[in-house]
């Protein structure tokens, strides 16, 4: 489909774009339900918990803990 095409299939575009995000990302969490633990990980967890450590390494924080629960808190992808 072409751009000219995709500008005309939705009588109001904000509408139409939002109602394909949500459409993807239900499909988006119906595939995380049916991962298996390890790659379910990988694509949730690990790239902000490996970005979480790097930080703890580079700062080395008195309460190292403590950094990393603020740290996912603070730059949590999934945060609305």
């Amino acid at each position: 489909m072409s751009e000219t095409q995709a500008n005309n299939t939705y009588d109001d575009m904000a509408e139409g774009k939002a109602a394909e995000q949500a459409a993807m990302s239900a499909q988006y969490k119906m595939n995380l339900n049916a991962l298996p633990v390890r790659a379910y990980l990988d694509q949730t967890v690990v790239p902000i918990m490996l970005q979480g450590l790097a930080e703890v390494a580079r700062v080395r924080p008195e309460d190292p803990v403590a950094f990393l629960a603020a740290f996912l808190l603070k730059n949590n992808p999934n945060k609305v």
